[in-house]
């Protein structure tokens, strides 16, 4: 993709003009992983955190990229770190994606607790986010509380109708509350509006109750 290429170009630039740049390592390695380069992509974000051991941008890409590749035991530990760094939902919220993934019950419930609490808080500030909403219901669902749960992705759907994410994360909240026809209506609308990202879709373990359906076989044949 050109603006994938121009941005690369770009980082690049930077680090030729600072190569001790911290967030310029991390912007590399964010292009790079955009661009499938993964090897690559985490040797700039491991250089990223020597430089600076703060920064919140290089672990949470860095994690971004190890759940995309079914790492999960190292998506679980970069996201908790970059959640130390700043308070920040989706980070929360990944970190206990990640321990589902792996069949870590006990510790995944614990952290979708914790990742309600941040989304809450959050959405104190910020209560039109719907991204932030559909996470808090996800959580719930997570949490037993499936009617909450869905009350906030209905909210969610409803403040910003268009948002592939927005979608794609309903998909996720109404596959784990066993609704998978409104499931597989909403990821296909997620992917009819712009969500693209094949490998984390297949990587979620949310969306594990609809693999073997053939609605959503059919809609990863198209992506």
């Amino acid at each position: 993709r050109p603006d994938l290429e121009k941005a690369r170009e770009s980082s690049a630039k930077a680090l030729e003009l600072d190569p001790d740049l911290a967030e310029a390592h991390a912007a590399h390695g964010s292009v790079l992983f955009a661009q499938g380069h993964m090897p690559e992509a985490e040797a700039a974000f491991r250089r990223s955190v020597e430089l600076d051991p703060r920064l919140f941008e290089a672990r949470y890409f860095h994690a971004r990229a190890c759940f995309q590749q079914g790492n999960f035991e190292q998506a679980a530990e970069l996201f908790r770190e970059a959640s130390d760094v700043r308070e920040d939902y989706p980070s929360s919220f990944f970190a206990a994606q990640s321990l589902e993934a792996l069949d870590r019950h006990e510790e995944a419930t614990a952290a979708y607790g914790d990742a309600l609490a941040v989304a809450e808080r959050h959405m104190e500030l910020n209560p039109d986010d719907p991204r932030a909403a559909t996470m808090r219901a996800v959580a719930l669902c997570r949490l037993g509380r499936v009617d909450e749960g869905l009350e906030w992705a209905d909210r969610a759907l409803t403040i910003d109708p268009e948002d592939a994410g927005v979608r794609y994360n309903a998909a996720c909240l109404f596959a784990v509350a066993d609704r998978p026809e409104r499931a597989l209506e909403c990821l296909q609308e997620a992917v009819d509006v712009g969500f693209g990202n094949k490998a984390w879709l297949e990587r979620d373990p949310d969306l594990d109750g609809l693999r073997a359906h053939p609605q959503f076989q059919a809609l990863l044949a198209t992506m």
